[in-house]
């Protein structure tokens, strides 16, 4: 694809009534040619509701919709050149793998050796180069999802919307498709827009995340900015391993965990309601005579720990009963030296991962 085929998206105050239900409340969203963009939320958040809108498969009860400088918010699906991935990949078992490919394109009145041509390079495209008679029936899953994703470029679209299509595959390989998905975006150059609830898929394959809650976009950052500052208490709950603890502001920079002062190095908000999110691989085992100026230091008694493969998992008590959990990798040396059930640990946050966020707040 050329940068001509680039397509700058623009959500503005979308509004999505089902009967009492508001499914979305004044979305606004601005999404650049050629970015990938993953809208991440719980269910019932309203990201399906808005992929649909921005496909033409619903239209919205007020708000517009621009592709570039051109308004289709009444246009309909076959004529926004769209390509469109779907959970369950929506494949026709009676054709075979090079006739599903080719369906858009005979849609499209493209046939012959145009479309044969078409339909080989997206095969290659998708890693798929030579299955184009196999039946689907023949397939696994991984290679479904791959020839939904051919069908949805084989035309070269300007726009690819996809709605959690790596949900049904395993752990390994929906990971391995995560990176693939995230190469072909970079070999492509469309602009994609992804719907998920999975924020670890989310953080791995987007230029940028808007997580929703209530119809509501929350926040919309680079992965790494949304991770490390969420802007409440809900982002930081959904993104990340992050235990919500109330503290106490004392400062511009200083907050109070029990009788434990911490600094930050981000103001405080002035909320009524603050809460330290504590992510558990950002906490260290050390020693008690430890101070470094840059760390903050809690201590608390060790309640559980459970081996998960390449990291261990505790689970800390401090005192007033709050528990936070920590994970550090699963080595020789971690396994020899980390505190049992029973034993006290001392632990280091560095202030750069000290995180502190109010309660959650109603934006658009």
């Amino acid at each position: 694809m050329t940068s001509s085929n680039f397509v700058s998206v623009s959500i503005q105050n979308l509004v999505k009534t089902y009967g009492n239900f508001q499914a979305l409340r004044g979305v606004s969203l601005d999404i650049r040619a050629g970015e990938f963009v993953s809208i991440l939320g719980p269910s019932g958040s309203g990201k399906t509701t808005m992929l649909q809108i921005i496909g033409g498969f619903a239209r919205p009860t007020s708000g517009r919709v621009f592709f570039g400088n051109n308004d289709v918010t009444l246009l309909p699906p076959q004529k926004r050149d769209i390509g469109v991935v779907f959970q369950s990949y929506a494949l026709f078992p009676h054709l075979s793998v090079a006739e599903n490919i080719a369906f858009p394109l005979r849609a499209r009145n493209i046939s012959g050796a145009e479309c044969k041509a078409l339909v080989e390079k997206a095969l290659d495209t998708v890693e798929l180069g030579g299955y184009g008679e196999r039946a689907i029936s023949k397939l696994s899953g991984g290679q479904r999802q791959r020839v939904a994703l051919a069908r949805a470029i084989v035309f070269q679209p300007r726009l690819i919307l996809m709605d959690e299509p790596l949900s049904a595959l395993d752990k390994n390989l929906r990971e391995t498709m995560q990176m693939e998905l995230r190469n072909l975006h970079a070999r492509l150059g469309a602009t994609i827009v992804y719907v998920t609830h999975d924020q670890r898929e989310a953080l791995t394959m987007s230029d940028r995340v808007a997580v929703m809650s209530n119809g509501r976009i929350v926040q919309i950052d680079e992965p790494r900015t949304l991770y490390s500052s969420p802007v409440d208490h809900f982002v930081a709950s959904f993104v990340g391993e992050s235990t919500l603890v109330p503290v106490k502001r004392l400062g511009a920079r200083q907050v109070a965990l029990g009788d434990v002062v911490l600094n930050t190095a981000s103001d405080v908000a002035q909320a009524q309601d603050i809460f330290i999110a504590i992510q558990s691989e950002t906490l260290l085992p050390c020693s008690a005579a430890e101070t470094e100026a840059d760390s903050n230091y809690i201590q608390g008694t060790v309640r559980d720990l459970v081996f998960q493969g390449e990291s261990l998992k505790a689970s800390l008590e401090l005192a007033g009963g709050t528990e936070i959990g920590f994970r550090i990798p699963s080595h020789r040396y971690n396994h020899l030296t980390l505190p049992q059930p029973g034993e006290t640990v001392r632990l280091k946050l560095h202030v750069e991962d000290t995180i502190v966020v109010p309660a959650n707040r109603e934006v658009g």
